[in-house]
């Protein structure tokens, strides 16, 4: 269960593919140098600008036997009741404006917890939870009737989706979270594949099953050169690289980063490819509010004030330019969430905004 429904944090990235409809769009957004990136930001700009998602008729959705989604149950009369919850999801989203990723990950989400049935319980992390996507009585949600109601709870479900800074480019894993907050980041990824083969059934299109990697949602588009934002939620830079008082321990010493003022749990995303070498207390460094990328050639970035529960690679891990590895916090020495951001090169701090200007990046 979760908390925005209520319980717990986190966020996760996850490559996965998308339903492909035929009135999909292909638009350049004509930013990226490279062949590569081209190709990712033409990627990008199809799973955002495709069409209003289908609506359904809820009352003649079939059995579709031809649907092997794991997640379905095999007693009929359950897995009728599944079916059309999915379509009453369907249906919020597409009232709303949004798309066919939107509708999966609407129905990936209510999977994870519900199982797609509207119950009347909760766990013990969150007694009060109820409906499709259990959600909490705290006045977030509506009333008791509005949560158990699946057009209505997933509409609140779309909208706190519609809230969340740049969720149309993130994995839709990450989405979830953005607005569910389990206290496991990998929970809905399991469920990812039969959201997608449910919402292609209801809708009468297909899935893609030769959709390269570069088609698959990453954090966000690479913008040049390999390197994008670290945080583009950001709102501004709050303090800048050089000498400076310290604001906890009162001395003059280097501020070896830039600093990005943003909201505790915005998205933080790697700025170029690269092996994660420290993260969370592990590999190169103990310290736990930390995560640090290898990119090759004597070249480290650093991310920091993560929660330790907000950090979600490992070391060893291989991440790509714009994957999600952690979400903006206030731990060590911090006094605001913020993203302390560092370039170093051969062990030495540089000044994060000219070396990223080069790169075709502007801070924040």
């Amino acid at each position: 269960m979760s908390e925005g429904s209520g319980k717990g944090m986190g966020l996760i990235a996850a490559a996965v593919g998308f339903v492909v409809a035929p009135i999909l769009a292909l638009v350049s957004c004509g930013v990226v140098v490279s062949a590569s990136g081209q190709m990712l930001a033409d990627c990008e700009q199809m799973a955002q600008t495709a069409a209003v998602g289908v609506t359904v008729d809820v009352g003649s959705i079939g059995s579709h036997p031809e649907l092997s989604a794991s997640h379905l149950s095999g007693d009929a009369a359950v897995r009728m009741e599944q079916l059309r919850n999915a379509g009453f999801i369907m249906n919020a989203a597409a009232a709303l404006g949004l798309n066919s990723r939107a509708q999966e990950i609407g129905v990936m989400t209510a999977i994870g917890e519900s199982s797609l049935r509207v119950i009347d319980y909760g766990d013990a992390a969150g007694p009060d939870s109820r409906g499709l996507f259990q959600q909490r009585d705290n006045g977030a949600w509506g009333s008791y009737a509005d949560r158990m109601d699946p057009f209505v709870s997933a509409t609140n479900f779309f909208k706190a989706l519609m809230r969340v800074s740049g969720w149309e480019q993130m994995t839709g894993t990450a989405a979830a979270h953005a607005v569910q907050r389990n206290a496991d980041p990998y929970h809905y990824e399991k469920y990812e594949t039969s959201a997608k083969q449910i919402v292609a059934a209801l809708a009468g299109t297909t899935i893609d099953p030769d959709v390269p990697a570069e088609c698959r949602p990453a954090g966000i588009p690479v913008i040049t050169d390999g390197w994008t934002k670290p945080a583009p939620g950001a709102r501004g830079i709050t303090s800048r690289f050089g000498m400076r008082l310290h604001p906890i321990f009162g001395d003059y010493r280097l501020h070896a980063g830039t600093d990005l003022g943003a909201a505790c749990g915005t998205p933080i995303y790697a700025a170029a490819a690269g092996t994660v070498i420290a993260a969370n207390g592990a590999g190169t460094s103990s310290q736990r509010d930390l995560v640090r990328i290898d990119h090759g050639s004597g070249l480290n970035t650093l991310y920091m004030h993560m929660y330790p529960s907000g950090i979600f690679v490992h070391p060893g891990d291989v991440v790509s330019a714009g994957d999600l590895i952690a979400a903006v916090g206030n731990a060590g020495s911090s006094t605001a969430c913020h993203l302390h951001y560092e370039v170093r090169t051969n062990g030495t701090a540089i000044d994060p905004v000219p070396f990223m200007q080069e790169r075709g990046v502007t801070l924040p």
